[in-house]
Formats: C-alpha cells, structure tokens, sequence
C-alpha cells in the first residue's frame, strides 16, 4: 500500500488540483511561499534600493549552505550561480591549459549533459585535451572502462551523478579515487539526483560538485550551486569572474583581482537574487520532508510504474532496481514524442528523450492515483 501525500505538503504547492504533475525530474512543482519570497523581494528593492542589498547578501550564504544539507556539505562550502553551465566555465578558467603540458586531459561520459560537454570542448582551444568514454547501449557506461580512461595525463574528469537518457546512477566513488590517484580534479553533477537520492558529496570524495533547483529541488529556474572541497578552494582562482568574487566588493578596488576567501570567489558579476530568494522555500521543503522519506515515497511509486508498464508490455530502459535509477521511470513506447504531447494538452505532464522514451517523475507531493490517472490516458492514446 502506497501512502498518500499529506495534504499539507500537496497544499503548499500551486495548481497541483488542476494537473497531473509527473515531471519533477524536469521542472519541480512551484511551491506558493516562492510567489511570496519574489513578493518579499520585490518589497525590499521598492522599499530600500541598494540598501536592500545588507539584508540579501547574508540571505544568498544561508541559501548556499541549505543546498549544502541537502547534499552533504560542510557549512560555508557552497556557492550559488545562476547555471551550471557558467560554474562549468568558471572551473575551466581556473585551471593552467597549456597544449604542451602532459596532464591536459578532460575526461567526460559519452551520456553526459551536453550543456557541460559544449564547455569542456571549448577549451581545446585553449590546450585542453577531450576524451569521451563511450556507451555501448546509449543508456549506461561501465564503470571500469570511466577508471581505466583516467591516467597520468588526466587534468579533470567530469562526471554525472545519473545519466538524463536512462536514470541509471553512477557509481562515483571508485571513479573518484582514480582521479585522486593521479592528481585529477573530479567534477560531480548532481543535477540529476539531489532532492530525490541521497547524496552525500564528502563520503563520495569528489572535489567539486555541482546542480540547479528547477528539478527535485523544486526551486525554479536560476539558482545553480557548486559545492568544492574546502581544503582545495585556494587553488581556484577564475579568470572567468567579476565584482562579486572580489574580497570586498563594496569596495570597487581596481586590479589587480584580490580573490574572495570563501565560495564567494567562484561568482563573477551582480548575482541573480530574486532567483535565489524564490528557490529556498523548494529547498526548504525538500529539508522538511527529508531525503530519506523522498526516496521511500519515491521508490513505491517508481516500482508502481514499472508494474503498470509491464502489465501492458511497455518496455521500460530505467534500470528496474531501485537502488540503481534516480526518481523517474522511461517508457518506450512507439509514438511517444506524439503521445507526451497529447498528454501533456490534457494537463498531464511528462515528457519525452529519444532513446529512452516517456520520462514519468513522481515526488514527494504525487499519489498513487495520478500514477493511475497517466495510465488510464495512456491506454486510451495507444490504442
């Protein structure tokens, strides 16, 4: 038996009564203190101008670091961005590339994002060498053939916590140790599993880590995060930055660049706060419920799904043990770009990867009958 939802955690969120919200792992549901935070800061910009920004700037660390409890990081290790893509550019910019240096390789997965894969590429430009591990299935890597591309001429290694295309989670920590084995730095993203996976960025001895809101964080668009063990954060100073990574901002010294001593460091120009403010409540509530319980709720459903899916013969290539997929199940059924778009008119909302098929997400806030709801509609469509 699958336990509800407590209605008060389905009452905090907007429009939830008027939709089936199965896509979390795309675009969590809005949480109505987000609308109340942006009110907030609305007030506080109307009301004090650039005095508002004694009250923000404290404001953005607390943010940082309840990030940080949801991915296991130690308080003032954390740092927000407005995407992953600018703290990609950002890292890149830290690092000395230099063509005839031997330890000039960036190793990544063939199924990586290719917003973070644009970036690294880029900089062959600048004397980074490219090495793309392949996929034999389009849908997992071997974790032994990611350590055995790592060597002596490895500088970084770009890693995902679970592949977009399938939900099939990595194994970090051996692929980790590897790097630090040769002096490599390892770069996690965790966009894929913080909110919905427990994660835990110390015990898997990575070096940075990175992730958004708008998915499991239910945070909305525009509050990235990076997260760098704090032993290691001295070393990173970015040519990609701006005021806001200065030591004293506020101040306005000319060059040359004196690097902030904490997360601050990795910023660059005026950060996007009402993004920030409007993504903590999300935060807050996946803090609320707890990891833990989000998993267990999640798993149920998830195992809910493949038994509706095999039930019709649906072919699902989400990996079927729970313990190795992140919070979504794919469905591949013929037509299904077609059919998500039919679903999705009737205000059921998924969506569609090719190669993997209907991406269905349930969270914390979703019921056994809006899995049942999907696959009454779904039926109808088919046939």
């Amino acid at each position: 038996m699958i336990a509800p939802p407590a209605p008060r955690l389905r009452e905090r969120f907007a429009n939830l009564d008027a939709c089936t919200y199965l896509i979390s792992h795309s675009m969590g549901a809005a949480p109505l203190a987000a609308r109340d935070a942006l009110a907030t800061f609305w007030d506080d910009w109307s009301r004090d101008g650039p005095e508002a920004w004694e009250r923000w700037l404290p404001e953005i660390d607390a943010i940082a670091d309840g990030i940080g409890r949801i991915v296991g990081a130690p308080p003032g290790s954390v740092g927000l961005a407005p995407n992953v893509s600018s703290l990609q550019e950002t890292l890149a910019s830290s690092l000395p590339w230099d063509a005839r240096d031997e330890q000039n390789e960036v190793v990544y997965e063939a199924l990586q994002f290719p917003s973070l894969t644009y970036v690294w590429e880029a900089w062959k430009r600048r004397g980074a060498r490219t090495i793309r591990v392949p996929t034999d299935d389009g849908r997992t890597i071997p974790t032994e053939r990611i350590v055995a591309a790592i060597g002596e001429r490895t500088k970084v290694v770009v890693l995902s916590h679970a592949y977009f295309q399938s939900g099939a989670l990595v194994d970090v920590a051996p692929i980790a140790r590897r790097a630090r084995e040769v002096g490599a730095l390892t770069i996690l993203d965790v966009y894929q599993t913080a909110g919905i996976v427990p994660v835990d960025v110390v015990a898997l001895g990575v070096d940075v880590a990175v992730g958004g809101s708008h998915k499991w964080l239910c945070g909305g668009p525009g509050c990235g995060y990076i997260y760098v063990r704090p032993e290691l954060r001295a070393q990173f100073e970015p040519t990609a930055t701006g005021w806001m990574a200065h030591r004293a901002p506020f101040a306005f010294e000319p060059p040359p660049m004196q690097y902030a001593a904490g997360m601050k460091r990795f910023g660059n120009g005026t950060p996007s706060v009402q993004a920030y403010l409007q993504a903590r409540p999300g935060h807050e509530l996946v803090l609320e419920v707890g990891i833990p319980a989000i998993r267990a709720h999640n798993t149920a459903l998830t195992e809910m799904i493949l038994a509706e899916a095999d039930a019709r013969g649906i072919p699902t290539p989400t990996p079927r043990e729970p313990e190795r997929r992140t919070g979504w199940i794919g469905l591949d059924v013929p037509g299904g770009e077609g059919i998500v778009a039919e679903l999705n008119a009737r205000r059921i909302f998924v969506d569609y990867r090719p190669g993997c098929g209907i991406r269905v997400g349930p969270h914390f806030y979703t019921g056994a009958d809006e899995v049942r709801a999907l696959f009454r509609a779904l039926d109808e469509l088919r046939r």
